[in-house]
């Protein structure tokens, strides 16, 4: 099973650093991606759109088979995020 792992940084330098120490991990560069939030969007990605992130956050998100998503999760919590979350990826 895929799963979706979300992370959120306050600032550009700690979704950078989270995604190149993950790239160190050799996880796939094709996997993972990173936005700028915007709580006031229409669409949601994950439960990252609630009160706790602001406008500008850095979101760095990762598709990873389930299997592997504890040690995406402690690769993203050294660079502390505001929040994080993960959720099964339903592909239809």
């Amino acid at each position: 099973m895929t799963e979706v792992v979300v992370a959120v940084y306050t600032t550009a330098s700690a979704a950078e650093t989270a995604a190149a120490d993950l790239e160190v991990a050799r996880v796939p560069t094709t996997t993972i991606r990173q936005f700028v939030s915007d709580p006031a969007a229409d669409g949601e990605l994950l439960e990252v759109r609630d009160r706790r992130s602001t406008s500008g956050d850095r979101v760095v998100a990762v598709t990873v088979d389930k299997h592997h998503a504890r040690a995406v999760r402690e690769i993203l919590a050294m660079q502390a995020p505001t929040m994080m979350t993960e959720a099964p990826l339903n592909v239809a």
